[in-house]
């Protein structure tokens, strides 16, 4: 997974996405119906149904599909998880970068720059760095977003809409988080 990424490759993954959307929709509307609204899945259902749609066309490289694929994130949604997975994608495009590890350094540091997020306040960020120690220590990404979700469940939610449930926030699944752990399984299955 350090291996320069191809287009063929994101397209075979958002493929493998979208075959498993429907149990992500209700898992992920299951944990945000906790301390959110309860559309966590709708919101990514749309956000994946949006790659579908768009990997049917060809690209000339990755950089040019990834950001193509952070325009249709921003157009299937207006939320904030939404937002931050465009400005991931955007910016992992336009970076330059030709490693997964290359491209997820210029994720992190554009959605820490342009969110309000850091890393630690329990968000999708979280598992976005999750992977990429993982990957900086050989180690398997899904391994490292599962034991994040893990570690995080028992903390505050310190940004988000959860964050307003202080301390009764701790013992829940961010659905953010959540969303990175399931996407990436469904997309290495």
């Amino acid at each position: 997974m350090t291996d320069a990424p191809t287009t063929a490759g994101i397209a075979d993954a958002v493929r493998r996405m979208y075959a498993n959307l429907d149990a992500i929709r209700e898992e992920l509307n299951a944990a945000d119906r906790v301390m959110g609204d309860g559309d966590t899945g709708m919101t990514v259902a749309n956000v994946v149904a949006s790659w579908h749609g768009a990997v049917a066309n060809d690209f000339p490289d990755t950089s040019t599909m990834l950001q193509h694929l952070g325009r249709e994130t921003r157009r299937a949604t207006g939320s904030s998880l939404g937002s931050v997975i465009g400005i991931g994608l955007s910016a992992a495009g336009k970076s330059g970068a030709t490693s997964v590890a290359g491209m997820l350094d210029a994720a992190i540091a554009a959605i820490i720059e342009r969110s309000g997020a850091s890393a630690g306040d329990k968000t999708f960020l979280d598992s976005l760095v999750a992977i990429r120690e993982a990957l900086a220590s050989s180690k398997d990404p899904l391994d490292a977003t599962q034991r994040a979700l893990d570690e995080f469940r028992t903390r505050e939610a310190k940004i988000g809409r959860a964050r307003i449930y202080g301390a009764k926030s701790a013992g829940h699944d961010d659905p953010g988080m959540l969303a990175a752990l399931l996407l990436l399984r469904a997309a290495q299955s």
